[in-house]
């Protein structure tokens, strides 16, 4: 901590990786610019399409007999249509459906 310990040589092959949700959520905040600068950053965006979708349902639910993947994958989507439409909550905003909430949903389930 005080900056007086002895240096450990690094292998050449060391590398580290991190992950990290972007910081929009009540609580989170950015990486200092100091630590966020010695990384390379990679957006990975929401998987929205039915297949890919569907292959994330059937391994969620892979321990569920006959589980009713495209009927999930339906209902997950038509929830997040409705959500930008239609749907409010309890404190009248419009409610965030993420992979986030996909997951968790599963996770119920099984």
């Amino acid at each position: 901590e005080r900056g007086d310990g002895a240096a450990i040589a690094r292998h050449p092959r060391f590398r580290i990786f991190a992950a990290m949700n972007p910081a929009t959520d009540v609580g989170k905040r950015d990486l200092p610019a100091a630590l966020k600068h010695r990384f390379t950053e990679l957006y990975a965006g929401e998987c929205e399409g039915r297949e890919d979708l569907a292959l994330l349902v059937s391994g969620g639910l892979s321990t569920v007999p006959a589980a009713p993947v495209a009927a999930v994958v339906d209902f997950y989507l038509a929830a997040r249509a409705d959500a930008v439409t239609t749907l409010l909550d309890s404190a009248d905003q419009k409610p965030q459906y993420s992979l986030r909430t996909l997951s968790r949903a599963m996770e119920y389930v099984r």
